[in-house]
């Protein structure tokens, strides 16, 4: 972990990475701690482990794909111009997918990813902070998270088990989100 931690950012990163019951349940967990919300305690992991890959994963078609150009991209395919913007602002950050080319670049655990390292080097500068990389966040948050972030956590909301594990996380990254963007400066014109 970095000096710098964001604790809710990372545990929403880990949660929407999850491959298995465990991963969501320690992630969830860590959700719910620091979003101060509840996990109910009856919760089946194995079923929510079963409704994630339905919702996010397949083998089916998914109702609520967690990359950013099935949501900004009218035919919704993937691999299009939001992973090509995603893949430029990491590269910009110095960070790359890995199996770049391979994995769409503009999974939200990724973007997740992306937003901590802004958020790091920001943080951890001293005096007026580096102009490129406060416009590439506000950018990154105001513009290329905004086209897809809302239609994305509505979708989750419609579809996962009401006042379950994976709707409590659709939440904790609507709440985070919305605090994200009204706190994040424009970029700058010009």
């Amino acid at each position: 972990m970095s000096a710098f931690a964001f604790p809710i950012i990372e545990a929403l990163r880990d949660f929407f990475a999850a491959s298995d019951a465990d991963g969501l349940k320690d992630a969830a967990a860590r959700i719910a701690r620091h979003a101060g919300i509840e996990i109910p305690a009856d919760t089946d992991w194995a079923a929510a482990e079963y409704e994630f890959n339905r919702l996010f994963v397949g083998p089916a078609a998914v109702p609520a794909p967690p990359f950013a150009s099935a949501w900004s991209e009218t035919d919704r395919a993937l691999m299009g111009r939001a992973t090509m913007e995603a893949r430029e602002a990491y590269h910009r950050l110095g960070l790359a997918v890995p199996g770049e080319g391979v994995i769409p670049d503009d999974h939200l655990a990724y973007e997740l990813e992306a937003v901590l390292a802004m958020k790091a080097v920001l943080a951890a500068q001293t005096g007026a902070p580096d102009a490129e990389i406060a416009d590439l966040h506000a950018w990154f948050v105001g513009e290329h998270l905004a086209r897809w972030i809302p239609h994305f956590v509505r979708t989750v909301r419609e579809h996962a088990t009401r006042g379950g594990v994976i709707a409590l996380a659709a939440d904790a990254l609507d709440s985070w989100f919305e605090s994200e963007r009204n706190s994040t400066a424009a970029p700058r014109r010009g």
